[in-house]
C-alpha cells in the first residue's frame, strides 16, 4: 500500500514538474531501500554469529573429548614404550631369566603393533563438508584445526608405514615363541606362551629388528606427545573464543 502511495506521488510530482517534491521522494525511495536492505545484511549477520558461536562450541567440545583422548594415548605410550625399552635392552644382554617374565614377554610381543589414532571429528567433519567452516572468522583459527587434523592424518600414515615393514618380525618371532595349549582359550594368549631366551638372543636378526621396532616406537611415542601438545593449543584457542577452559 505505501509503495502504491509513493508511486502515486512520484507521478503527480512529474506532471505538476514539481522537482522539489519529485526529489523528497526519490531519497525516501533510495533511503527505504538501502535501510531494508541494511536490516536484512543484519539479521544475516546475527545468524551467522549464532551459527558460528553454535560451530565453535561444538568444535570446542570435540576438541576437549580429543585432548582427553591424547592423554590417555600417551600415558599408555610411555608406560608401554618403558616395557618394551627393558625387553629389548634384557633380550640383547645376558641377564639370567628372571620368575616373572610376562612384563619381558609383552615388551618383545607390543613391538611390532602400531594402532592408529582415530579422534572423534564429527563436528569437524559435518562443518566442512557443509561448507560451514567460513562461518568462524578467525582465519587463524581455522588454520589450526585443519592442520591438527592434517597432522592427525600424517601421524597415522607413519603408524602404518611403521606397521607394513614390521611384517617380518613375526615370522622371526614364531621360532623363539611356543604357546601351550588352552582349549577353554578364544585368542593367542601372552600368558601360554613360552620364549625360548637362549634362541632368541643368539638370533642376530631378530636382535636387530627388535632394536629398529624400538627406535619406531619411540619415534610414534615422541610424535604421540607433539599431537597431545596441539590438542592442547587447540583446545585452549577455542576455549577462549567461547569465554570457556580445557580444564
Amino acid at each position: 500500500m505505501a509503495e502504491i502511495m509513493i508511486t502515486r506521488r512520484l507521478a503527480t510530482a512529474i506532471r505538476k514538474q514539481d522537482w522539489s517534491t519529485l526529489l523528497i521522494e526519490l531519497v525516501i525511495v533510495v533511503a527505504g531501500i538501502f535501510l531494508g536492505l541494511q536490516a536484512n545484511e543484519w539479521a544475516q549477520e546475527r545468524e551467522n554469529r549464532v551459527q558460528e558461536g553454535a560451530a565453535l562450541e561444538r568444535l570446542f567440545l570435540e576438541s576437549r573429548n580429543t585432548l582427553q583422548l591424547f592423554e590417555e594415548y600417551l600415558q599408555q605410550t610411555q608406560y608401554i614404550n618403558q616395557v618394551r625399552r627393558n625387553a629389548v635392552q634384557f633380550a640383547d644382554s645376558d641377564d639370567p631369566v628372571p620368575e616373572n617374565e610376562l612384563p619381558l614377554k609383552i615388551g618383545i610381543n607390543t613391538l611390532a603393533r602400531f594402532p592408529s589414532v582415530v579422534p572423534v571429528s564429527v563436528a569437524y567433519d559435518e562443518l566442512r563438508s557443509a561448507g560451514q567452516m567460513q562461518l568462524i572468522r578467525s582465519a587463524d583459527i581455522r588454520d589450526q584445526i585443519a592442520g591438527f587434523y592434517t597432522d592427525v592424518t600424517r601421524y597415522n600414515q607413519l603408524l602404518r608405514g611403521f606397521d607394513e615393514s614390521s611384517n617380518g618380525f613375526w615370522e622371526i618371532y614364531q621360532r623363539h615363541v611356543t604357546w601351550d595349549y588352552n582349549p577353554e582359550s578364544t585368542t593367542t594368549d601372552i600368558l601360554l606362551s613360552t620364549f625360548n631366551w637362549e634362541s632368541l638372543r643368539s638370533d642376530e636378526r631378530f636382535l636387530f629388528d627388535i632394536i629398529g621396532l624400538l627406535r619406531n616406537q619411540l619415534v610414534a611415542g615422541q610424535g604421540m606427545v607433539e599431537l597431545r601438545d596441539q590438542a592442547r593449543a587447540l583446545c585452549e584457542t577455542l576455549a577462549d573464543a567461547i569465554g570457556r577452559t580445557c580444564d
